[in-house]
């Protein structure tokens, strides 16, 4: 009998990408943009803009990003989960325009919706993007939920406090 030795390969356990319930409310989508995007730039005086019934100028959400020195602004859009509706062009066109009248002016313009990845709404905002850009105006950005649930699980505090949020195990 031979004595050979087996040569034993390491087996990588995948871990599978946890499902992240979306909010259950607007207030609380809004919530989790600031948690978010104050972690991602480092901005601890993030601001929700205003309050509810006041005009806003199509900001949610603003602040200076660490090493910034222009606001970033977001217009929170949550979508019903179960009528599948994304943000329109229309919508998009609004909230475009309002912004546009933030003061200070603003650097960069996120849409942060939990609708679906759409790549129609991608491709559009990208145009939008362009056109901005070229009239140097502020730039436009689009988080969809697919987008935002990658972000959450790259950013630890905040991975944290929603999980907590929504007491997963």
């Amino acid at each position: 009998m031979h004595n050979r030795k087996v040569k034993e390969y390491p087996i990588k356990i995948m871990e599978a990408k946890k499902h992240l319930r979306k909010p259950e409310n607007w207030d609380d989508f809004e919530n989790l943009c600031k948690k978010l995007w104050g972690e991602i730039w480092e901005c601890k005086e993030i601001k929700k803009n205003g309050r509810k019934g006041q005009s806003q100028n199509g900001v949610d959400v603003y602040g200076i990003p660490n090493g910034e020195k222009l606001y970033y602004g977001i217009q929170c859009k949550g979508k019903d989960e179960y009528s599948h509706k994304l943000l329109s062009e229309n919508e998009i066109d609004r909230e475009i325009e309002l912004a546009k009248s933030f003061k200070p002016p603003l650097a960069k313009f996120y849409f942060a919706t939990t609708a679906n990845k759409d790549s129609k709404i991608e491709e559009y905002i990208r145009i939008k993007d362009l056109e901005n850009r070229q009239r140097e105006l502020f730039e436009v950005h689009l988080f969809s939920w697919d987008d935002i649930v990658d972000l959450i699980d790259e950013n630890k505090l905040t991975h944290d406090w929603y999980l907590n949020l929504h007491k997963y195990k």
